[in-house]
Formats: C-alpha cells, sequence, structure tokens
C-alpha cells in the first residue's frame, strides 16, 4: 500500500521547474510537466549530484549538470548517457494532487 505525504503547494513550480523538498526525511526532486507532477530522488545516480532545482530541458528532460546524464523525469529511464557513458534510471515515486497539495507516495 502507498502511503502518500504533502510535499509542496501544486503552484510552487511552475511548468519546466523543479524543486527538493524533504519528504519524511527523504530528498524529493519534484518536476512540473506542463501541469502534470513527477516525483523521483533528488541525486542522479551515476554519483549522486544532486538534480532538483535544474529547468527541464525538452519539457520533461532533466540534466545532472555533473556529467551530463540525461532522464525523462516522466519515467525516470535515462535518455542520454553520462559523458562517461554510464546509463541508470532514477528512482521514481507516486504523486497525486489532493486540495491544491501535490504528495508524493512511498511504498
Amino acid at each position: 500500500m502507498t502511503n502518500f505525504f504533502d510535499a509542496i503547494p501544486d503552484d510552487w513550480i511552475g511548468p519546466g521547474e523543479t524543486t527538493t523538498v524533504d519528504v519524511e526525511g527523504i530528498p524529493v526532486a519534484i518536476a512540473n510537466v506542463e501541469g502534470e507532477y513527477y516525483a523521483f530522488g533528488n541525486f542522479c545516480p551515476h554519483q549522486a549530484t544532486p538534480l532538483g532545482g535544474q529547468p527541464l530541458q525538452r519539457k520533461c528532460l532533466i540534466v545532472c549538470p555533473e556529467h551530463h546524464s540525461m532522464y525523462d523525469v516522466r519515467s525516470g529511464d535515462c535518455v542520454m548517457a553520462s559523458d562517461d557513458g554510464f546509463t541508470g534510471q532514477l528512482t521514481m515515486y507516486e504523486t497525486r494532487v489532493v486540495d491544491e497539495v501535490v504528495q508524493v507516495g512511498f511504498g
């Protein structure tokens, strides 16, 4: 069963933006893709570079600022390997909006 926790107001970030929040002690990045919210582990799976706060590219892609891996925030899939060839996947979390609050689910 998934347990949901309040993360941010639904007007906290606009389309194409991301942020990082602490949800139940876990650093979570949240992205707004044209009004839909996606949550993922804040750290790049390559070498743990923080991702939250980076702007989205092409509406749904986030680029690691250190080694340039590119991930689709809707699925967590790596769509472009890092400079040294690493491919991996973001840790993804469920999201929903309840009473104008974006919630992140674990479990």
